[in-house]
């Protein structure tokens, strides 16, 4: 009899953590996201936004972190990422009142110097987000949650360091057609000058000398 009060009391423990343990719970949006830089390097940072949700009747306080996965659990084909401080989050601290939901913006920034050394690479990073307690909220126990988004990073092939952004070859074709068109007008202008030169008429001048004679004057 006393096994099996000890028993049922363990259990009824065991559902009352349970129980809190989920109400300390937040919810967030999406849970991992993969980021494809298939035609570059972007000149700007990456920016994405993570929607964290309070779905209680109590104010929350939300913050995140940066951190590499155990290395057990990195994903199939994906390495660490080469510097944590390349990725960031803001706010420092979300206050998200009851009910609501708010944003953490998580930027990627990857150094002009760094990026020649990382083509075709592939890269696992998390952004842990904890919450506990609003200052406004009171009463019952409340277990500090960690939820993780999971970030793939695919940095662009090698074959785009060769390639020539669009307009920029857009702008060196006008350029030159247009010395091409403006040489090929030189050309032709001065040939037809020598042309024309050749063809004029010639014109002859004759003095007449003073006292002198000529077959023209009569006496």
């Amino acid at each position: 009899m006393r096994k099996i009060t000890v028993m049922i009391l363990v259990f009824l423990l065991l559902l009352v953590c349970s129980s809190v343990f989920v109400r300390g719970s937040i919810q967030i949006w999406p849970g991992k996201l993969t980021i494809t830089m298939a035609e570059g390097y972007p000149k700007e940072a990456i920016k994405y936004k993570i929607q964290v949700t309070n779905p209680y009747s109590y104010d929350v306080n939300a913050s995140a972190r940066v951190e590499n996965p155990a290395i057990e659990k990195l994903s199939d084909g994906y390495t660490f990422i080469p510097n944590l401080s390349w990725v960031s989050t803001t706010p420092e601290i979300l206050h998200i009142p009851a009910h609501e939901s708010r944003f953490l913006e998580v930027i990627i920034t990857i150094p002009d110097d760094e990026k020649p050394r990382h083509y075709n690479e592939s890269w696992e990073t998390w952004v842990v987000i904890s919450s506990d307690r609003g200052s406004g909220s009171s009463g019952g126990f409340f277990f500090q949650i960690e939820l993780a988004v999971k970030f793939f990073i695919n940095t662009p092939p090698e074959k785009a360091r060769q390639q020539i952004p669009q307009t920029l070859y857009l702008i060196l074709l006008f350029i030159i057609v247009g010395l091409i068109a403006a040489a090929t007008f030189v050309f032709y202008a001065k040939k037809r000058e020598r042309i024309t030169h050749k063809k004029r008429p010639a014109i002859l001048y004759f003095k007449k000398k003073k006292g002198g004679s000529s077959r023209n004057n009569r006496p």
